[in-house]
């Protein structure tokens, strides 16, 4: 989780604590509500816990689901409700949580490799139909792209360096093997040619073999 993202939670979780303490108390009544005056600010807290939440989080996950649930209750057409303030300080609390144990980076990537199998979908319908440029421009992208999102997810340096340096520092770290590399190294070539428009270098078998050789990257390493 970024840096910025997990001060503002940590400030958000402060602030919502905070909050909770001033809750009005209605008598007869299960919940417990915001003072009138106090709503403007209330809302605003839940609106920032809703959108950091809904940042932090990868799409179609369990908290945004639940945020989605939460601020579509019906009891915040009245006020801001206590068990809405709480619930959202326990996402908040548990999203940390789950930074912290490396489960969301895991999401994340599988959430990358769902992506990343769109684009090479589209990448195998170009070159199913025998176009070799539209294929290899998706197919090298997401090549590239692959490697480098290997390189980071297991903290190998990758920023300002040359992919078959990347590649290299990918196996001294012992996050690729040797033999998955050469060919990583074989399809860094045909980006190469790509990247520089140079067409009659390579064949369309060429970009086949990136398109493979990209998806088990992204299915074994990913």
């Amino acid at each position: 989780m970024n840096d910025d993202i997990e001060k503002r939670i940590n400030a958000l979780l402060d602030r919502g604590k905070k909050l909770l303490t001033r809750i009005k108390i209605y008598e007869g009544e299960l919940n417990y509500w915001c003072d009138e005056n106090d709503i403007p600010e209330f809302q605003a807290w839940l609106a920032s816990a809703v959108n950091i939440l809904n940042v932090a989080a990868t799409p179609d996950s369990f908290f945004q689901k639940e945020c989605t649930r939460l601020v579509s209750h019906d009891d915040l057409k009245r006020s801001v409700p206590t068990h809405i303030v709480q619930k959202l300080t326990g996402l908040l609390s548990s999203i940390l949580e789950e930074s912290n144990l490396g489960l969301l980076k895991r999401a994340e990537y599988i959430f990358t490799a769902n992506t990343f199998d769109d684009f090479l979908e589209h990448a195998s319908e170009y070159h199913k139909a025998g176009k070799k440029i539209e294929s290899a421009v998706l197919a090298c992208a997401v090549f590239e792209d692959a490697v480098r999102k290997i390189a980071s997810k297991n903290q190998v340096s990758q920023a300002g360096i040359g992919l078959d340096q990347v590649i290299d520092n990918l196996v001294k770290s012992g996050a690729l093997p040797a033999i998955k590399a050469k060919r990583a190294k074989s399809y860094a070539a045909v980006r190469n040619k790509a990247l520089h428009a140079q067409w009659d270098d390579f064949d369309i078998r060429d970009v086949g073999e990136v398109i493979n050789g990209t998806r088990e990257l992204v299915e074994g390493f990913l």
